[in-house]
């Protein structure tokens, strides 16, 4: 059992930490959160706390940015066969353009001259939902999967860099080489802006 002094003693140390911690609250505490009057989203945005809080598709202070148009343009290709079943083949580079348009959603661009092929066009990517700087090739549709012989693989992507202004990409293909055996290769694009 506690003596009579001890518990006076556990009393006021309760009581101090207490009062310690009314006064910490009371000095991190913030004020109202910011008013939405006279915010305005667009693309059915909404406002919260004073900030617009974007649909799927689109960005920016007050959701007025297509998510894709940061990727819409002219690009100059580096490509470079980074992986193959057909050791030969590992490190052949490409130079040539493509181009990256519009479609009728804001979470998907079509890519225009792919693999440097005139008549290899919309081929569909698709934004990531959760980082809309990343976006994949679009394998479930037919036109992407088969064309001349060319099948993409799953796990095809690419990234916008803010900083840079450029895309990496990755792309895997499974195609028909001169001898008309199937071969895959893993190929990294470096993207830049075509000026």
């Amino acid at each position: 059992m506690l003596s009579k002094r001890s518990r006076i003693i556990l009393s006021a140390i309760g009581t101090f930490l207490c009062l310690l911690s009314v006064v910490y609250v009371s000095c991190t505490k913030v004020g109202p959160p910011p008013s939405c009057n006279g915010v305005v989203c667009l693309n059915n945005g909404y406002c919260n706390h004073g900030r617009c809080v974007c649909p799927v598709g689109y960005e920016g202070t007050n959701c007025g940015t297509a998510s894709v148009d940061k990727f819409i343009g002219n690009w100059d290709v580096k490509q470079v066969v980074i992986g193959s079943d057909n050791p030969p083949t590992k490190g052949i580079t490409t130079n040539y353009s493509i181009l990256f348009k519009h479609t009728a959603t804001p979470t998907t661009f079509f890519i225009f001259n792919f693999l440097n092929d005139p008549s290899y066009n919309e081929l569909v990517c698709v934004l990531d939902s959760v980082n809309t700087n990343n976006f994949y090739l679009d394998t479930m549709r037919g036109f992407n999967m088969y064309f001349d012989h060319i099948v993409i693989k799953e796990n095809s992507r690419g990234s916008y860099n803010n900083a840079t202004r450029d895309i990496n990409a990755t792309f895997i293909l499974r195609h028909l080489n001169a001898t008309h055996n199937w071969q895959i290769d893993t190929m990294s694009l470096y993207l830049k802006p075509h000026f």
